[in-house]
């Protein structure tokens, strides 16, 4: 496969993602939290891919929630990015992959990664750490995102098709 089919293919990874983050995922909420869709693609990438895809993957995703977010600019790029890192090394540790270790993989990062977004903004100056609602958000991004991980791998898997990428059974 070609670069440029590749690029294609995650712009319009991209695009469907950032569509269904701000009017489908915004509006699905339990308990006033929504899934996280931007953070769910960068643990995707980085499982299927590895590290530098989960980097470069989570860095354009968290670019993308920055633009949305009201919070500092950069925050949720660098927490994806370092996401997207994390799960990529978690991915290529992996050595015999079930679609259970999957999901349990995606729960725990997207948990990670929730934490390390509220972690950066507070050490920015937000409260982020301070909301008595960190836990249930942690808890419940991170189910929600572990329920909709493997159609968001087998897309991450499409989308970075190179022949290198995990396959998942």
């Amino acid at each position: 496969m070609s670069l440029d089919s590749r690029v294609v293919r995650w712009a319009l990874v991209f695009t469907v993602v950032t569509v269904a983050q701000v009017s489908i995922a915004s509006r699905l909420q339990v308990l006033d939290v929504h899934p996280d869709l931007l953070l769910l693609l960068a643990v995707a990438a980085g499982l299927t891919g590895g590290p530098a895809r989960g980097a470069v993957v989570g860095f354009a995703a968290g670019l993308v929630a920055d633009l949305y977010l009201s919070t500092r600019f950069g925050v949720a790029s660098l927490a994806t990015t370092l996401t997207g890192y994390a799960s990529g090394m978690v991915g290529d540790t992996i050595v015999r992959p079930s679609s259970t270790i999957w999901v349990v993989a995606t729960a725990g990062l997207s948990a990670g990664g929730t934490l390390l977004y509220a972690t950066l903004g507070h050490l920015l100056g937000s409260e982020t750490l301070a909301d008595p609602n960190l836990a249930l958000i942690v808890g419940i991004v991170s189910v929600l995102n572990a329920a909709l991980s493997l159609p968001a791998l087998a897309v991450c898997r499409w989308a970075g098709d190179d022949h290198t990428a995990v396959r998942i059974r």
